[in-house]
């Protein structure tokens, strides 16, 4: 069974259930058709004999009976006697007269045995004028039974015709009813064979739950695809960072080895190899804290901090580095203001602002740093006055290793504020840009109180 396909599964089941039903429908009509088939009739004599007295009048001194009265009808054989047990109109079966079998008012009899066995029911009445009459019905018991067994052999030939049909419908809906399996499954298979993320199995709207399964494997795969664009995009970037100073140590100790011939040249290259040396070490760095956090290696360390006083040392910080360009660091930060974070992870994710407009900001320009609380949030803003973000470019500065063109000649790998957005949504907050270039920009973020 295991190794047959679930549409055949379900057939068999369902023809093996309709199977059960079928017999066991079979037994019981069976059981109880022919006492039902028999009642049946018996209501037949009965309303027929019952109907009988308004056929018959009395006129004139006569007995009058409508030509409505058959003595024949439906297999049963009317007769009418009067008080002596004289016979005034019909037949009866030999052996059935009330001369044999005494007239008894309202009771339903069985007489007879084997197939000579008769239903007789009579019925007593005062006609107006003349007096008693009694009216007798027969109806032979075969009939019943010729009307049972043709119905137990109509049954016999349908019912197998009906877990036919059924096993074959049953077949076809469970093949249409997992045609989205199939194709789940076909798409799944190109995807393995192919490495194709791109495939979709698109099964369109629907309330079951195979389409819902569809829609969650459609959405798991374009998230599987962004993933993995970003790692070719992350892969692709990092080694394109990595290229040039690597390149550039290369050549110098290249230079160093074969041409050098002075202590300052030689000075000048090992300086050179060092500078390098060193964004290459700030690089991985990064990529080993992104790594860390992409895999969730790097488990915060959570606690009550005071936010306040780590603002103030990432503007300290900042200040030394904004005094090298000139630019002028102002910070406003209200006191005593506490959240519940990683402190290592807060101050990086405020250096990183602060440098970043620091970085990009004019010479002899003024980056303001404002730290506020509101209601729910602890609110912080960097706003400089430096070469600012076109809008087309604010969505993508979030990504890793994304640069504007004005900033192509600028220090820096492009992850600073990418793992600015990371820390703060691993505390349960945002980060927003907004810039006008030539004018500024101002970032904003907010933590949970």
């Amino acid at each position: 069974m295991n190794k047959l396909p679930i549409k055949i599964k379900i057939s068999l089941l369902f023809t093996a259930l309709m199977t059960i039903i079928v017999v066991a429908a079979f037994v019981v009509l069976l059981l109880v058709g022919e006492r039902l088939a028999i009642n049946a009739t018996q209501d037949d004599l009965v309303r027929l004999v019952t109907e009988s007295r308004t056929d018959i009048e009395y006129e004139y001194g006569v007995l009058d009976f409508d030509d409505d009265l058959k003595f024949y009808e439906n297999g049963v054989s009317l007769s009418v006697y009067n008080a002596a047990g004289q016979l005034l109109y019909g037949r009866q079966p030999v052996g059935l007269t009330p001369s044999d079998l005494p007239l008894a008012h309202a009771e339903m009899r069985i007489v007879g045995e084997g197939p000579a066995r008769y239903c007789v029911y009579d019925m007593h009445y005062q006609q107006e004028g003349y007096g008693s009459l009694w009216v007798r019905g027969v109806l032979p018991t075969d009939s019943t039974n010729t009307a049972f067994v043709a119905l137990m052999r109509l049954t016999a030939v349908i019912l197998p015709i009906l877990i036919v049909i059924g096993a074959i419908s049953s077949y076809f809906v469970a093949r249409s009813a997992l045609k989205p399996v199939r194709r789940i499954t076909q798409t799944a298979g190109n995807i393995a064979d192919g490495g194709d993320l791109s495939q979709r199995i698109s099964l369109g709207d629907g309330k079951d739950e195979i389409y819902a399964l569809a829609a969650t494997f459609d959405h798991m795969l374009d998230r599987l695809q962004h993933a993995f664009d970003k790692e070719r995009q992350f892969t692709s970037d990092a080694s394109h960072e990595l290229r040039t100073p690597v390149s550039v140590i290369i050549a110098q100790c290249e230079l160093a080895l074969s041409s050098i011939e002075s202590v300052d040249e030689l000075y000048d290259a090992l300086e050179s190899v060092l500078e390098q040396a060193r964004q290459v070490s700030t690089l991985i760095a990064h990529l080993l804290a992104f790594a860390r956090a992409d895999s969730n290696g790097a488990s915060a360390h959570m606690e009550t901090v005071n936010i306040s006083e780590l603002a103030r040392s990432a503007a300290e910080q900042a200040s030394e580095i904004a005094q090298v360009s000139g630019i002028t660091l102002e910070a406003d930060i209200e006191p005593g203001l506490k959240v519940f974070g990683d402190e290592t992870l807060l101050v990086r994710m405020m250096w990183n602002l602060l440098e970043n407009s620091v970085k990009y900001g004019n010479m002899n320009g003024v980056t303001t740093f404002m730290l506020r609380s509101d209601k729910d949030h602890i609110v912080g803003t960097v706003t400089d006055n430096g070469i600012g973000v076109a809008e087309e470019h604010l969505d993508k500065i979030w990504e890793r290793f994304y640069r504007v063109d004005q900033s192509r000649s600028t220090d820096g790998f492009g992850l600073g504020l990418p793992m600015a957005r990371y820390i703060a949504k691993a505390h349960g907050g945002s980060i927003l840009a907004t810039s006008t270039p030539g004018l500024g920009s101002v970032f904003t973020f907010k933590l949970p109180r």
